[in-house]
């Protein structure tokens, strides 16, 4: 058990459950569980309780144990996909450190500190293919593909006379279209973690889209451009610009 080490990467794989606990220590839980038989032994149909106990069994062991201690000195490269999965799952729902405190004193989570590491150096992760693509949008977009973008107003209470109990702002959703030929490229590089940051603090995004400019006409009567052709037209622009559209 102790030669055995998963490092989270950022993300979990499909067998990374498998992968994080010996062979040895599965078929002894799925005896213990299920029984003695061939599919145990064999290592086939593993059921989810099964994995869960391996894992946990995995997280909380220690080679020796403080006389008098009743925690678990816990090592990062024996952290199992349960203990971080149940952690980063549940301070997403309910962002509440006792609750994973309390996880974590049972032994089924990892601490809110490491969760917090974790959660943090994935988003400087973030922020830097931001600073390198010089371009703030969601990481999981493929490049290589056609996108496209709806957007709509975000108004709230829009009837409020005082600007600290309204909202408006500008929501936009990418839309992108792959097919069997052209799949896009993941350009997520941010997911692999080499060493988590003990450090919570995030990095900050570009200055681009964070500082959004003021826009003022410099006087009451800003100058308009001369017109070029007539100002009276047959309506036969907007047929042309729909073809143009459809093609």
């Amino acid at each position: 058990m102790f030669q055995t080490a998963a490092t989270f990467t950022g993300s979990f794989d499909e067998d990374c459950q498998v992968k994080s606990v010996p062979q040895s220590l599965l078929t002894l839980v799925a005896m213990i569980l299920d029984g003695p038989n061939i599919k145990s032994q064999s290592g086939d149909g593993v059921t989810q309780a099964t994995l869960s106990t391996a894992q946990l069994l995995q997280y909380n062991s220690s080679i020796r144990r403080r006389m008098g201690s009743t925690t678990v000195r816990h090592n990062k490269d024996r952290e199992t996909p349960l203990s971080i999965y149940v952690g980063l799952t549940v301070h997403a729902r309910t962002q509440k450190r006792d609750l994973i405190e309390m996880l974590f004193d049972l032994g089924l989570s990892i601490s809110y500190d490491r969760v917090m590491a974790i959660s943090t150096s994935m988003g400087n992760r973030v922020c830097e293919q931001y600073h390198r693509d010089e371009v703030v949008c969601p990481p999981n977009l493929r490049e290589g593909l056609f996108t496209t973008a709806a957007v709509d107003n975000i108004d709230h209470n829009s009837s409020s006379t005082t600007s600290t109990d309204s909202f408006h702002g500008t929501g936009i959703s990418l839309l992108q279209h792959p097919s069997l030929q052209n799949n896009g490229t993941d350009r997520r590089e941010h997911s692999v973690l080499e060493q988590p940051s003990a450090t919570t603090t995030l990095s900050e995004l570009p200055e681009s889209y964070t500082c959004v400019r003021p826009l003022v006409l410099p006087r009451k009567d800003p100058p308009l451009s001369k017109a070029d052709g007539p100002l009276k037209s047959d309506g036969q622009e907007i047929t042309q610009a729909l073809h143009q559209e459809y093609g």
